[in-house]
């Protein structure tokens, strides 16, 4: 303990020195020094100074508690002050090796029962809180990698800390310090403003932790992800799930009545000069992109997508589809009927996408060469760097010189549409140094998923007025569009009635997955793979603001055990996906990817398809995460280019129900393409072939069906 007759507290045994003694009996003047720089705002506030330590200077936080009225003083007599509590939550928070800076001291000077001043001192620990690294995360680096770094080291930390019996009761983002080490990693997190911690001598139960957790400010998506790394990376128990909630909504509450209860400060407030932004950016306008799986992140819970659901669009959405189905579905009726009626030359309409990245480039080309040179599809980003979008740019002349045919993509992100200026700069700047080396400019994606940063037809057509200005200035530019994501096709019409009056797009691109019903023959409802191009078809000519063309711009499916890489698994594998390991073998992935290339394509209700990506771990044809290592897809595709990249489709045959016969014919050969949605059939060909390969060019010694297309050569007479 610490006394001098005027001064109450105690001081850390390895800080207990004489020299110490003095500076805190000294304090009051030495917090007026010139070397005092104050760290916070509010009554109770936090400076820091330099204290002289035996023959070393150590840079000292102070907490400098206020005034206060006489029942807490009187409370804070029995029970200790602040900074006594303080002082006592990190001296067990140290003892149990949870991380808080060290405790040095605390001082108090009381006259009867009334505390005068109060002080808590601890170590200096020069780290950004929580709070400040998460804002940054958000307006600047707009990433999830980093994020996700930040949660892997402060949860475990938060979950020690309660398994220790500690219940910081005040653990908003603010009172968490996130150092790092030498090598940029985070060290231990730090926590601090402790005078609300309560101690026990179990653990705490799951009542308590939520009252905790529920303080931590997160989206609803990081949010769940916190609580399984504080779960230990299992299911979240449900009773801290329903506290957490439960104490986060009356949190919520309490922080927007605020203005309510203190309706003196709340004015006081609206005179000082507005902030030059938010500590976070609103909810809606949070984007983070995922190198990873190359996409953004899901950020939000469904209830905190639908607080920002724009009704207009809802309600213009559901009143464009219900007038314009009747006419789709004639269209799609008449089409389906036509189905695989028209012989379709299969050259040029497969293509691949490439990762301008200089560590993929030259790889990537010499394995296109593989493939035959087939169209390739650029990515363009505007969340990226002018350098990576001039990579692009000179990977798309060198494309050109080749005789390549190439499909450009432009991504938004939310700031496109903050900072409109910028998406018609970054579009000009592409299109004005490409425009007569690339067959189609696809411009924004996937606007029906939020977290791609587009909330409505509206904010679609915002971004889509620059293109058709820049398609003034260059007028043998394409444009294809909307590129909406899955078998979703009401906000397709919401988008094309949104376009401005005369303005029409060339053909219409749609990023066609259907990866989650497994085999493309698989049904949703009605509609299996097939199904869907003819309906994607009979939107396209229903519409007077696109051509009469659809091309499926992006397409794969996961591969599984991929983890974080795949698709569905990023950016943290949840434990139900460690269990289920969601997505497709790889030799199942090249099957699917044969079937649903002949599929769309010899239907006729397609003009081109573009796979996504040719490198990519989670869903490439080549594993970029091995060494470039070739997948059965790639090998797959390369034999299906050379037997067929030039190859006539002439008919599909009948056959048993889920088998499939399709005939093609080459310079040279007949060749049929068959196989077996599920299980195996024998099949008997209507003549002998000369030879029967395998999906990957090996010889088949027995005719049989199965997941796996074969290929039956006859020679021409």
């Amino acid at each position: 303990m610490f006394s001098d007759g005027v001064w109450q507290g105690a001081v850390a045994p390895q800080f207990d020195t004489e020299t110490l003694h003095r500076q805190l009996q000294q304090l009051p003047q030495l917090l007026n020094g010139d070397r005092v720089e104050r760290l916070s705002k509010g009554a109770d506030y936090v400076v820091k100074l330099p204290l002289q330590l035996a023959d070393a200077e150590l840079w000292v936080t102070v907490k400098i508690f206020k005034r206060q009225r006489a029942l807490k003083d009187r409370y804070d007599h029995r029970h200790g002050s602040k900074a006594a509590r303080s002082y006592h939550a990190a001296n067990y928070l140290q003892t149990h090796n949870v991380g808080t800076p060290a405790p040095i001291a605390y001082l108090d000077r009381w006259e009867d029962k009334n505390l005068l001043e109060s002080y808590y001192l601890c170590e200096y620990q020069p780290a950004p809180c929580f709070r400040d690294v998460l804002s940054d995360i958000y307006y600047n680096q707009r990433d999830n990698a980093p994020l996700m770094d930040v949660l892997l080291a402060l949860a475990p930390t938060i979950r020690a800390m309660h398994d220790a019996g500690f219940m910081h009761g005040d653990m908003g983002n603010q009172n968490i310090l996130l150092p790092r080490n030498a090598d940029g990693s985070y060290a231990a997190p730090q926590l601090i403003d402790l005078n609300r911690a309560q101690t026990q001598a179990t653990p705490l139960n799951n009542k308590q932790r939520a009252f905790d957790l529920s303080r931590i400010i997160l989206p609803g998506a990081y949010l769940k992800i916190f609580k399984f790394i504080y779960s230990n990376h299992e299911a979240i128990p449900a009773e801290l799930d329903r506290f957490e909630k439960k104490f986060r909504r009356r949190f919520e509450w309490h922080t927007r009545s605020r203005k309510l209860r203190h309706p003196l400060r709340t004015l006081k407030q609206r005179r000082n000069p507005p902030a030059a932004r938010p500590v976070y950016p609103s909810l809606q306008d949070i984007w983070l992109w995922d190198e990873k799986s190359a996409q953004p992140m899901t950020v939000l819970e469904r209830h905190e997508k639908n607080r920002f659901r724009d009704l207009g669009y809802v309600l213009r959405s559901a009143m464009h589809s219900m007038l314009a189905l009747p006419a789709i579905f004639k269209n799609y009726n008449r089409l389906l009927a036509t189905s695989y009626q028209q012989p379709v030359t299969l050259q040029n309409r497969i293509g691949v996408a490439l990762h301008p990245h200089p560590d993929y480039i030259e790889e990537e080309l010499r394995l296109l060469n593989q493939l035959g040179n087939p169209p390739v599809l650029i990515r363009f980003c505007h969340h990226e760097t002018e350098a990576d979008w001039q990579r692009g740019i000179e990977l798309i002349e060198r494309l050109h010189q080749q005789g390549v045919g190439v499909m450009v993509a432009f991504l938004q992100d939310r700031r496109a549409l903050l900072e409109p200026k910028s998406w018609a700069n970054f579009l000009e700047r592409v299109i004005s140094a490409t425009a007569d080396k690339v067959e189609h400019f696809e411009v924004t994606h996937a606007f029906n998923r939020v977290k791609w940063g587009v909330w409505s037809d509206t904010e679609y057509a915002a971004l889509m007025w620059p293109a058709f200005a820049l398609q003034e200035r260059f007028p043998n530019i394409r444009l294809t569009g909307p590129a909406c994501i899955d078998f979703e096709y009401h906000p397709v019409i919401a988008a094309l009635k949104s376009l401005p009056t005369g303005k029409k797009l060339q053909a219409l691109s749609q990023l066609l997955y259907v990866d989650r019903r497994g085999a493309p023959e698989n049904k949703q409802g009605k509609f299996s793979t097939l199904e869907k191009c003819a309906l994607l078809k009979a939107l396209a000519q229903w519409s007077d603001s696109c051509d009469d063309k659809v091309i499926v711009s992006e397409v794969n499916w996961p591969v599984k055990y991929t983890g974080i890489w795949s698709p569905i698994g990023c950016p943290y594998e949840a434990p139900k996906w460690r269990e289920t390991q969601p997505g497709e073998s790889e030799d199942a992935y090249a099957w699917y990817m044969l079937r649903y290339l002949v599929i769309s394509l010899c239907s006729g209700h397609v003009e081109q398809v573009f796979w996504w990506r040719l490198s990519a771990h989670g869903y490439g044809l080549i594993d970029d995460k091995d060494g470039f290592r070739v997948r059965p897809a790639f090998a797959a595709l390369a034999v299906f280019m050379q037997l067929l990249g030039k190859a006539k489709f002439v008919q599909k045959h009948d056959t048993a129900e889920q088998q499939y016969v399709f005939e093609f014919a080459t310079e040279t050969h007949k060749v049929m393409m068959a196989w077996c949605n599920g299980g195996v059939a024998d099949y008997a060909a209507p003549e002998n072939p000369e030879r029967i390969l395998d999906s990957l060019g090996q010889p088949v010694e027995k005719l049989q069906l199965s997941d796996a297309p074969i290929y039956l050569l006859y020679p021409l007479q």
